[in-house]
Formats: C-alpha cells, structure tokens, sequence
C-alpha cells in the first residue's frame, strides 16, 4: 500500500469507514466518476485514461516522498468498499492551511442521505489527518451553493461559513453562489464527550448540540440517552445509552456510567430532571462532568410558579401575581380581576391550563386538578425570551420572539422580536433569577407597554434553536465554559434583522451498513 512520507498514520477509521492514501487502483473508478459529475467539478471538459494516466503518473506518484506536498489525495472506503476519494489540496504549509476536496462514487452522491453520513464520516476522517498528524490550523472548502445539504454536514460538522461570492460560476446554465467554509484547529485538548438526556424525539436540540460539539473538538460525540431504547432520535445520536431511571440511590451506577462513556458534559432537557442534576452537580463535578443546570434553588423557583411569583413579588420584578385560592387575588388587586387563568403549581404552565375564565369556571377547573393556583387574566401579546446566564451570573445573550403559532404550549411558529428597549428592560430582570446556563421566559405585553412575567423555565426551550440561530449560542457558551473559557472571548452578536422558525415533521432516511441488524 502506498503511503506519505509526511504522516506517521497513513490509514485513519471512523465506525465501518477507512481513509487511505490514495491507490492507483482505483483512477479508473475515479475518472468515470469525475466524468459523471463534471457540473459540480472545477473541470471543464471530460478526463480521457490517458490523461488520468500521466496524472497519477506524474501528479500522485511524486507526492508520496514529498517532504511538503502541495496536496495529499485519498480512497475513501466503507466496510473495504471504495466508495469515494478526496483529500487536502493547496496546501499551504507557511500558513497552516488547506483545502478540501471530496468526490464520491455517482450512485451514492445522488442519494442525498447516503452522501450525507458518508461526507460526514469524511470530514472526520480528514480533521484526523490535518489536526492530528499534521500541524495545520484550518481547513476550508470552496463549493457551488447547488447542493444545500452539503452546507448542513459541513456546519453540523463545526465548520463555518466564511465568505459567499453571489451569482459566481454557472452551473447547469444558472448563475449560482459559490461559498467557503471553514474549520479551524481545536484550541484546547479534548476533554469527553457530550450526554444529552431525556432525548425522546428532540432532534432540532440534538442537532444544536452536535454543531457546538463540533466546533469545539471534532472528536466530541454527542450521546443521546434516555429510559426509552426505542427513543426516536436515537439514530441521529453518535452514540446511545438507555440510561437507568435518575434515582438518588442510582447516583453511584450513574456515574460509573458517565465514566466508563468518557462523558464530560451533561445537558438535561426535561423539567422533570432539572431538580436530580442539579442536586447533585457537586458529585459530578467531582467526577469530572460538568452539568447545564442552575443551583436547586434556583430550579425550585421556576418549577414552582407560586415561589416563582414570591420572589417576584419581593424584589419588585413585574411577575404576574399568583396566589392558591382566588379570593386572594381579588382582594389583592384593584380593581379586582373578573377573568382568570388557573393551572398546575408545578410543572409545564400549559398543562391542564384554563385560559381566560370567569371565576365560577375557574374554580370548577381548578377542580379537576391536583395542585392549582390562579393568576389574573391579563390581555396582551404573549412572548418568549431566550437567554443564557454565564457562571457568574451575567447575562451572556438575549433574544426575545413573538409566539405565532402555539401547538401544546410549544411555539411552532416564532419570529424574534428585535426590540432593544424590551431586552434592556430584561436584562435587569434575569440577573436576578438567579439562573445558570439557558432558560425561557414567557411574558406578555400589553398594548400600554405592560410587561407581565407568567413563568421562567431553567432549560433549554423547544423552539429555542431559533435563539441560537438569533445568537444566542447557549450550548457551544456551554461547553467553552466548561472548559475554563471567559465567555467574554465568545461575545452575543446577534443577527441582522428578524428571523421566523416554523417547527414542522421532518422525515429522517438512513443508509443501512452491511452488517446492521
């Protein structure tokens, strides 16, 4: 087999796939490949053998004992099939830079799937070589914006765009974009992997946290667990663990656990689970894993929308007023409320929720719960506020979106609401929750300017990727956090313009390996 003179490995595994100095072998695969594909290719006419050939000859064949090759070209194989090939092409060794160039056999690179997780693999393969066996510090792509899911791998892979040259090169007879991304050499050692728990079907949020992962070290996976083996975003996971129910007499099994699966990071995403994470932070600090959760009290407060209205209520936040029995919001108020909302003290405010009831409705669906508590029906705008407190209680970033569209108390229609005075309002606010990490505010706003906080939930929200998107980048904040980083180096820069997130079902193919069960 041939090798470089250059790296010390010459042959690189990730799961079933293997990345090897390119074989003579395999140019005539190559070349008819290249042929079928020209529309997408920097070539202009179809290769002949010949002249691949005199390139394998006389291109590949120096580059092998070339001290500093101006490239170095690989076959890319699955279970020992070639299936594509690639490598690191202008390099330039002063500058520690490198371009990428990626073909894959035509069948697969027309399944739009298959070429996903194969150019996944890929990329990991190749931050292998540039970031582990040679001293580079960045490596780019250059590509024609034909093909948008090549964007999503490569940003899910912790790339990042860099530049965008409009209408650049004609393909197919349109005039389309061609556009650079970029990924650069990890500035700190890898330190483990990353747990998100509670998985079920959060695919968006699982997404999120791959692409921070990514950027932070390529070699970071993101394990998904959860009670449910047959939870539904399993297969986007990197890996899985069908974690045991999270009980304080368990802590012991659980931490062999998240040893024995290198897990240095832990993002809970259910309220559920808030209060048992950050009960015992301390023992998993301890045990080198650092967790996304505020101090129990702090979790208590949000949980609870009568404390949570109490702490309001103490420092003189504007928290909608919340009392267990009705006539106490009566005899509260003037002039006295004559519509109310009751629900559930603990747990998701939409649950079980009576919305805007006289007080003889209210209280007979006060009825058919267990622990109700009534707020005054207030009319106006309802909102959400993404945001993320660092460890010594700053605000990081904060985006506040209307909620369009409402399904099950989840917004499935948002658009951010980009209002300075509002967030300089909130601002204030937040820092005196009390909150660590991420977390969402409902809040209304009336006609007059009013601003009524409902409730506070210390997690990750479910339409809160369109705060990362806004720049409200909680999970990678996170993880360079957790690494020691002054999130100062890693400022909120919050997009241009209003951005719109529409939450809909997204069906998910897989390419099967051979020896899947």
């Amino acid at each position: 087999m041939p090798a470089y003179r250059i790296l010390r490995q010459n042959e690189y595994r990730h799961g079933s796939y293997r990345l090897l100095p390119i074989r003579p072998d395999d140019r005539e695969d190559i070349r008819e490949w290249r042929n079928a594909q020209i529309d997408i290719l920097r070539q202009s006419s179809p290769l002949t053998a010949e002249a691949q050939d005199r390139y394998f000859r006389e291109v590949v064949a120096p580059l092998f004992e070339a001290e500093q090759p101006g490239q170095l070209l690989f076959s890319l194989l699955l279970e020992e099939e070639f299936i594509g090939y690639g490598g690191l092409v202008h390099i330039d060794w002063p500058a520690g830079r490198a371009e990428i160039s990626f073909l894959l056999e035509t069948g697969r690179n027309a399944h739009i799937p298959t070429f996903k997780a194969d150019f996944a693999a890929y990329l990991h393969l190749l931050r292998q070589v540039a970031f582990e066996d040679l001293p580079l510090q960045k490596i780019n792509t250059e590509a024609y914006d034909v093909r948008p899911y090549l964007t999503a791998v490569l940003e899910a892979e912790g790339f990042v765009e860099e530049a965008r040259l409009p209408r650049h090169v004609q393909v197919a007879g349109q005039l389309v974009d061609t556009v650079f991304h970029s990924c650069f050499r990890p500035t700190g050692a890898f330190r483990g992997h990353v747990l998100v728990t509670s998985l079920a079907g959060k695919a968006p949020l699982l997404r999120a946290v791959q692409a921070a992962a990514r950027r932070l070290h390529y070699a970071t996976k993101v394990i998904g667990a959860d009670l449910n083996p047959q939870a539904l975003a399993r297969p986007l996971a990197d890996d899985f663990w069908a974690m045991p129910a999270l009980r304080d007499e368990a802590l012991p099994e659980l931490l062999a656990g998240l040893q024995a699966r290198h897990i240095a990071y832990l993002i809970p995403t259910r309220d559920g689970e808030l209060a048992f994470w950050s009960r015992h932070r301390d023992a998993l600090a301890h045990a080198g894993v650092a967790v996304l959760v505020s101090t129990p009290e702090a979790v208590h407060r949000c949980l609870d929308k009568l404390e949570f209205a109490t702490l309001g209520q103490l420092h003189g936040l504007p928290v909608i007023a919340t009392a267990r029995e009705i006539d106490a919001l009566t005899e509260r108020q003037l002039p006295p409320p004559t519509a109310f909302v009751v629900k559930e003290r603990h747990g998701a405010g939409s649950l079980s929720l009576g919305l805007n009831l006289p007080a003889a409705a209210a209280l007979s669906h006060a009825r058919t719960l267990q622990e109700p508590v009534f707020q005054p029906f207030i009319h106006g705008r309802e909102i959400s506020v993404d945001g993320y407190v660092d460890r010594k209680g700053r605000v990081q970033g904060l985006m506040a979106r209307t909620r369009d569209v409402v399904v099950h108390g989840e917004s499935q229609v948002t658009t951010t609401l980009p209002d300075a005075n509002l967030l300089a309002r909130l601002e204030p606010i937040v820092a005196q929750l009390g909150l660590y990490g991420p977390f969402v505010l409902q809040a209304l706003l009336t006609d007059e300017g009013g601003l009524h906080l409902i409730e506070c939930n210390c997690r990750f929200g479910g339409a809160s990727t369109l705060g990362i998107a806004a720049g409200v980048d909680s999970f990678y904040w996170f993880l360079q956090e957790a690494g020691g980083a002054d999130l100062a180096a890693f400022p909120f820069v919050p997009a241009a313009g209003p951005l719109r997130q529409v939450r809909t079902a997204i069906d998910a193919t897989f390419h099967l390996l051979k020896n899947a069960e």
